[in-house]
């Protein structure tokens, strides 16, 4: 049996153990809830008024409660009860979301649903599918909203005939507020400040502040209603990470990334040391225009989201250069000795000669002796072949700048409304949205070692830790000085470049509910929906070079002129940094050099990462109703047919040029999903549902995507499009059971499985080029075989009201999913090796403690996530995300019932917010990275 089967035969075990202490401890729990929630009711006498926090948890409790399938809610006062950056982080305190963190910033970015990555979830805002800022991606970056302004977010993790059918993982509706959710006029301000304690240790920006106000009110006689809300935030950040540069290698050399290494024992290329500077704003609001009237509701909502964001990446760059080497004949052959101890001569032109023979040895010039000028392929290993060992032979140490700003924006509008014709009523709603994501300027330069005089770089690196997060480079004593002495670092290069990817939506859709209430038939309902998305993707680099003609030409680091100060410490104090970049002296200087030496840019570069994109989705359902007694029955269908036009750049030498191809198919979604409602305290759910999803958008295109060193443009990787493939399919089943005491409490258990059939992945294989890196990594998405994934899902919140006192104030609240998950890919060097389901982790908590009374509110919360697969990688040692643990404190004071004074703290424990490895073990560290601790003080007022 595989490393990895045992892994998750260890792991179902666990899951199977988990699932039935966890069970035992429900139903006692579940009995223990219930006469504790009789005791109550027993000795309360009046209505225990709702306020506060537990006000925002009794109305998603609520909403959860009254869903026809498994839902869940997080409101508003939730999301304003701790200090979460964007919705993303807000989403990962319900029960099964985890969060997927953007590398730059440590914020959260994208969420995964029941360990399926965001592009298996659908996402609305409002109810309209809304257009995504990266076109080659079907998941929803969060990063342009903010957690203020939304009146709720609900995750539904079983689907209806009447929702889109693409989402395997689950539904997520954002929804703004209307006039309507108030009990009467609403006015608000809402400020807060604060410092990030990681920007403020390094001398850099590290004030936080937020403003908001909303409006609200009904006129005419509470027929029309009109809500409106505006946001501005600013935020300043700083992000200290240490990264694998290039994979861990085997001691042996390796032929290709695909076949079995020993994972057991790797070798370190490189790290690279990040010092990430970030500037954030976002800004935006929403509005909503309602009429309620007896016979016709209307709407008009719309919101608009900004997000700019300004980002410098320092990154110091130390690892070992792969050289040339002689290659075997025979590569398999695993007998010939180390190049070192067959050396028999000297040449004063060919250098060493060696006592190998053609037969064993490449004789690459012909002439019947094996020498240095046979030296042939770039390489890590002594040799070429079977009997190469791992033998590093010279080592590169570079600074370098990214400056890599982004721009997002997203914006929705939507008319519609609720018609009823006595038994017949029809919902209607035509929608728009846009969504862009822009790079305005990118701007790259980089100094380093490649060359320097000899001996400078001739010896490869050796590295040591005492933890396997920070490996330090053993520099050898003639090159130690490397690190502070800028004087050393000849250019390297520098470039300019911008890209811009939008994409636009049109949407209608109609509905149609007739009340029947004949014997077991409540209703039926029948719909259609018609989407068109439209995207486009344009990269344009504008120049790259050096500094020739310029007052930098031949200049050092040194005396460059860049240097904006120098950084004595990061990461804790584990590493020394030293010099960082001045990003004004930076842009001024390549600007110069764009005017010295203007670029002429080949047809071909402009274009071949250009691509366009055209979908139509076509949906229509019907669904029955039914009901005995307290059971609820909704049985139906659903059909999506789409169809995909794609345009995009094929490289076919001198016939390269622009080229298309289209896809269309069709998919039917029968479902079951049964409710059971005994009395006002239980609600039990099943469901049997089916569902898909598409292949991501950059997948199916027949193009390929070049990505380039940001210096010095070399190619690095190449992704290919694979227009062959077919949707992931998957059939469902869900089972739950929850129990609602009282109106701010509940204890629920599910259990759901999912087996999805032509699951999408990316698999990567390392190519043999003459790069500095001495290779290119060459990705293409393919269907998998069969994949299935396995949980249960408890949920736990209960305010202890009416016990004795101290006690009456607190309250708790908690969440726990375990699952497993593997599938099958197909390949053959992968076939015995089944994979954990990639964006899937088997544990998930969290847990929070509460409090409340004499108008002061507590919550202290906890969060753990799981270690998962974030992708494949070769030789079937897989990139692994390792657990994150968060700590993170809310207080709120009610001066009087119009003012609030609240003072948070992010991150208390000052932990990563990414860490990856290659393969599951922590040993062999892939990406470390710490964003500090926020501290905000906000205040609100409303009248």
């Amino acid at each position: 049996m595989s490393l990895h089967s045992d892994a998750v035969a260890q792991r179902t075990v666990k899951l199977i153990a988990g699932v039935s202490a966890l069970a035992l401890s429900w139903g006692v729990a579940g009995a223990a809830f219930a006469a504790v929630s009789e005791t109550d009711q027993a000795q309360t006498v009046d209505e225990v008024l709702v306020t506060g926090q537990r006000l925002g948890t009794a109305n998603a409790i609520s909403a959860q409660r009254r869903a026809d399938g498994v839902v869940n809610v997080l409101s508003a006062d939730d999301m304003g009860k701790l200090p979460d950056a964007n919705v993303a982080d807000a989403l990962a305190r319900l029960p099964g979301i985890n969060v997927i963190v953007n590398q730059d910033t440590g914020e959260g970015e994208y969420v995964t649903v029941r360990g399926f990555a965001g592009t298996f979830n659908a996402y609305s805002i409002n109810g309209v599918r809304v257009a995504l800022t990266d076109t080659d991606s079907r998941q929803m970056s969060m990063t342009v909203l903010p957690p203020n302004g939304l009146q709720a977010i609900a995750v539904s993790k079983t689907l209806t005939p009447d929702m889109d059918g693409d989402a395997i993982g689950g539904s997520i509706d954002f929804r703004t507020p209307n006039a309507f959710d108030f009990k009467g006029p609403v006015a608000r301000m809402f400020a807060s400040y604060g410092a990030n304690d990681r920007a403020r240790d390094q001398g850099e920006a590290s004030d936080n502040y937020l403003v908001q106000a909303d409006f609200g009110r009904r006129l005419k006689d509470e027929r029309f209603g009109v809500f409106a809300s505006v946001n501005y935030g600013r935020s300043h950040g700083v992000t200290e990470e240490t990264e694998n540069d290039g994979e861990w290698e085997p001691y042996i050399w390796r032929k290709n990334g695909q076949e079995a290494v020993d994972e057991r024992s790797m070798f370190l290329p490189g790290i690279d040391l990040d010092y990430r500077r970030n500037e954030q704003k976002r800004y935006g609001g929403n509005v909503s225009l309602d009429y309620r009237g007896a016979d016709h509701d209307l709407y008009l909502r719309g919101q608009f989201n900004r997000f700019e964001r300004i980002s410098t990446n320092d990154w110091t760059d130390y690892r070992s250069r792969p050289t040339l080497r002689l290659v075997q004949v025979n590569d398999e052959d695993r007998s010939l000795s180390s190049p070192e101890k067959m050396i028999i001569g000297h040449d004063p032109v060919l250098g060493a000669i060696y006592g190998y023979t053609p037969g064993q040895i490449v004789d690459a010039d012909g002439d019947g002796r094996i020498t240095d000028a046979d030296r042939t392929r770039k390489s890590y290993w002594s040799l070429h072949g079977r009997s190469g060992v791992w033998n590093p032979q010279a080592f590169q140490f570079s600074r370098n700048m990214d400056i890599s700003d982004q721009n997002q924006t997203l914006a929705t509008v939507n008319l519609g409304g609720v018609s009823r014709f006595n038994a017949l009523e029809l919902s209607y709603d035509l929608s728009y949205s846009f969504g862009e994501r822009e790079n305005p300027d990118n701007y790259s330069v980089g100094y380093n070692c490649d060359a320097c005089a000899w001996p400078l770089n001739a010896t490869g690196l050796l590295w040591s830790s005492y933890d396997g997060r920070f490996p330090t480079p053993q520099l050898p004593a003639f090159a130690a000085n490397v690190e502070r002495d800028p004087s050393l670092l000849p250019l390297d290069g520098a470039s300019h470049s911008r890209s811009r990817q939008k994409d636009e939506r049109i949407a209608f859709k109609l509905d149609a509910r007739y009340q029947i209430e004949r014997g077991p038939l409540e209703h039926i309902r029948v719909g259609g929906k018609y989407l068109q998305s439209k995207r486009d993707y344009d990269s344009t680099p504008i120049w790259d070079g050096d500094f020739a003609g310029t007052p930098l030409d031949g200049k050092s680091l040194a005396g460059s002129g860049l240097i904006e100060r120098e950084v004595d410490r990061i990461l804790g104090g584990r590493y020394y940094y030293g010099a960082i970049f001045n990003r004004e002296r930076v842009i001024a200087a390549i600007r110069a050099a764009e005017a010295a030496n203007p670029a002429a840019m080949s047809y071909e570069r402009l274009n071949q990462d250009d691509k366009q994109g055209q979908e139509t989705i076509y949906a229509a359902y019907a669904l029955a109703q039914l009901k005995w007694g307290d059971l609820q029955v909704i049985a139906g269908g659903r059909y999506e047919q789409t169809e995909v036009k794609n345009t995009f750049w094929s490289d076919d030498g001198a016939n390269s040029g622009f080229d298309s191809n289209t896809a269309d198919y069709g998919v039917f979604l029968p479902s079951v999903t049964a409710t059971y409602r005994p009395n006002d305290h239980w609600v039990y759910r099943a469901a049997a549902w089916t569902s898909f999803s598409r292949p991501e958008y950059g997948y199916i295109s027949g193009g390929q995507s070049v990505t380039r060193n940001p210096v010095t443009n070399e190619i690095i990787a190449i992704s290919r499009g694979n227009p062959d493939l077919k949707p992931a399919e998957a059939l469902n089943l869900d089972l739950s059971a929850e129990f609602y005491p009282d109106r701010s409490s509940v204890l629920s258990a599910g259990l759901f499985y999912k087996k999805i059939d032509n699951f999408i992945f990316t698999n990567g294989s390392q190519v043999d080029a003459t790069t500095t890196n001495g290779f290119i990594e060459i990705t293409q998405p393919k269907n998998g075989d069969t994949a299935n994934i396995t949980g249960v899902e408890f949920n736990f919140i209960k305010s202890f009201d009416g016990m004795a006192a101290p006690f009456d104030g607190f309250g708790f609240e908690g969440n726990l999913t375990l699952q497993t998950s593997e599938g099958e890919t197909g390949l053959d060097y992968r076939k015995g090796r089944k994979i954990s389901f990639v964006g899937a982790p088997d544990l998930m908590y969290n847990a929070s403690l509460t409090y409340q009374k004499y108008g002061f509110e507590a919550r202290l919360s906890y969060n753990y996530q799981g270690e998962y697969v974030e992708d494949l990688r070769d030789n079937a040692i897989d990139k692994w995300v390792q657990p994150t643990k968060t700590l993170d404190f809310h207080s709120r004071y009610n001066v009087n019932d119009r003012l609030a004074v609240d003072f948070d703290v992010q991150n208390i424990l000052d932990g990563h917010r990414y860490y990856t490895t290659k393969g599951e073990s922590p040993s062999y560290m892939k990406d470390y990275m710490e964003p500090g601790r926020t501290f905000l003080l906000r205040m609100s007022y409303s009248y």
